[in-house]
C-alpha cells in the first residue's frame, strides 16, 4: 500500500511546527514544502513504507482555493508562500489537519531532519 504525501499534509504541518518552534512568520515557502515533503517521505520509505511525494503547481493552487479559509499564496522577492490568514491559530491548523495521523505519519512530521527541512534546529 502506498502512502502519498501532498500540500494537505505539508502546509499545516509545516505551519504548526514553525509556529510551536517560536517562529514568528506565518508563511512557508513552496521550496521549503517540497525539502519538508522529501525529508518526510525519505524517512517513510527507510521505515519500508512507500511513500510517494505529490507536489505539482495545479495542486498546490487547488489547495490553497480549496482552503482559502486558512490560508493564500503570497509572493515576497519573487519567491511563493503559501501564507496563513489573520485570525486563524495553530489550534485551528491541528483541530482541522491534525485529526487522522497516523503514528509513523505523526512521528515523520516531527523528525529532526523534517524539522531541518523548514530551518528549525541546530542542523538548519
Amino acid at each position: 500500500m502506498y502512502r502519498y504525501i501532498d500540500m494537505e499534509d505539508l502546509v499545516a504541518n509545516a505551519l504548526i511546527e514553525l509556529m510551536k518552534h517560536g517562529e514568528s512568520d506565518r508563511k512557508v515557502s513552496l521550496q521549503m514544502l517540497s525539502d519538508y515533503g522529501t525529508a518526510i517521505a525519505k524517512f517513510l520509505s527507510n521505515q519500508g513504507q512507500d511513500a510517494i511525494l505529490l507536489l505539482t503547481k495545479q495542486s498546490t493552487y487547488e489547495f490553497v482555493y480549496d482552503y482559502a479559509e486558512f490560508f493564500s499564496m503570497e509572493t515576497y522577492d519573487g519567491t511563493e508562500y503559501i501564507e496563513l490568514k489573520n485570525g486563524v491559530t495553530m489550534n485551528d491548523l491541528r483541530r482541522h489537519f491534525r485529526k487522522n495521523l497516523t503514528v509513523d505519519f505523526a512521528k515523520a512530521l516531527t523528525r529532526s531532519e523534517s524539522l531541518t527541512a523548514l530551518k528549525i534546529g541546530a542542523g538548519a
